[in-house]
């Protein structure tokens, strides 16, 4: 977690990364990372490890000598995880087609197969012959879609999706201008979570192959 998300927090061992402690906010003062650091190292109970690269550090310089630290010599980091370049994307309501099951009879397999899921269930993820992205269930069974404005990540595909969550909607607190196409008075709709990768067939510019 952040610096920031760690305050008021305790850990019995914490290691604090390097890199971009020397950056401060429009309305903070010079001596800002100096602070946050220190909230970073006070976080832990039994251990504390500071990460560094090889570079002055003034934060770090004020520890040289103290009969408290350990040094540990240099190590080469392993390379990047291919993990490091996927991307979750948790939908919000706005990027789900919240009336999908609302427009299917209450008799409908849909609702079903709606009610089945529960958040961390996997989903296949369909894209129609009109764009629209459709979400279907272990079963193949389309239990949802996204939005028409909703937009991937650009330059990366969809590599997985799962339930983030179900939520309740119904025709009253829908939009008026859809009321009149709900076949139901209460249905639940699908919130995804996606996770995409970098898709190295798709061009860096357009025109040109990517790398």
């Amino acid at each position: 977690m952040t610096a920031h998300r760690a305050k008021g927090l305790k850990f019995d061992h914490v290691a604090v990364l390097d890199g971009g402690w020397d950056r401060f906010g429009q309305d903070e003062d010079a001596d800002a990372p100096r602070r946050l650091y220190y909230v970073a190292m006070t976080r832990a109970r039994r251990t504390l490890t500071l990460a560094r690269f090889q570079r002055p550090y003034g934060l770090q310089d004020a520890l040289i000598g103290n009969s408290s630290v350990v040094y540990r010599k240099p190590v080469e980091l392993p390379p990047n995880s291919v993990s490091l370049g996927y991307r979750h994307v948790r939908a919000s309501l706005q990027d789900v087609d919240l009336g999908f099951a609302g427009r299917c009879k209450a008799r409908d397999s849909v609702h079903g197969a709606i009610a089945a899921l529960s958040p961390g269930d996997p989903l296949k993820v369909r894209i129609s012959d009109s764009g629209r992205w459709q979400l279907l269930d272990r079963a193949g069974r389309m239990v949802g879609r996204l939005a028409n404005g909703f937009k991937p990540p650009q330059g990366q595909r969809c590599r997985s999706a799962e339930v983030f969550a179900v939520v309740r909607w119904s025709r009253e607190i829908s939009d008026l201008k859809y009321r009149d196409s709900m076949k139901c008075d209460t249905w639940e709709a699908v919130v995804p979570e996606l996770v995409f990768e970098p898709d190295e067939q798709i061009p860096s510019e357009a025109g040109s192959p990517g790398p």
